[in-house]
């Protein structure tokens, strides 16, 4: 039997309005990264100062030129954060909660090659006020331990 005109006109719109579903949820989540690069089960401390702050979506970034160890050599970190969202609601941070030449005291979680002088940054101590800023990620590492 032969379908009429307009129904097969109304199948293509359902077909199109699937596709652009689909489109519409896939670009979000494509746009999005995870933070697999660190270690997160591993946590170290660097001690420095703040050279800039990047109050930015999806994340923050705070860049610090410090040492992990005294017999380090000063290098600047970009440590990554969550979304000023997310710092928001945890309370304490704000855009100029951190200003190029604070001194820190930052735990941190390494990335997962040593070679990189980058981390995921847990918190900060401004070691003139005593201040701390923490933060909370949602991992979702499901390897084994």
């Amino acid at each position: 039997m032969k379908q009429p005109a307009s129904g097969i006109a109304a199948h293509g719109v359902a077909a199109l309005l699937i596709v652009g579903a689909v489109a519409a949820t896939v670009q979000p989540l494509a746009a999005h990264h995870t933070m697999v690069m660190y270690d997160r089960l591993r946590t170290m401390t660097l001690i420095g100062a703040v050279v800039e702050f990047q109050w930015t979506n999806p994340h923050v970034f705070v860049m610090v030129n410090g040492t992990a160890s005294e017999d380090d050599e000063p290098a600047v970190w970009r440590l990554e954060t969550a979304s000023p969202t997310n710092l928001v609601r945890l309370g304490g941070w704000s855009a100029t909660a951190l200003k190029p030449g604070d001194r820190v005291s930052i735990t941190v979680n390494p990335h997962r090659d040593a070679r990189e002088k980058s981390a995921r940054l847990v918190r900060v101590t401004l070691l003139d006020t005593g201040q701390e800023l923490g933060t909370a990620y949602l991992d979702l590492d499901l390897r084994s331990n």
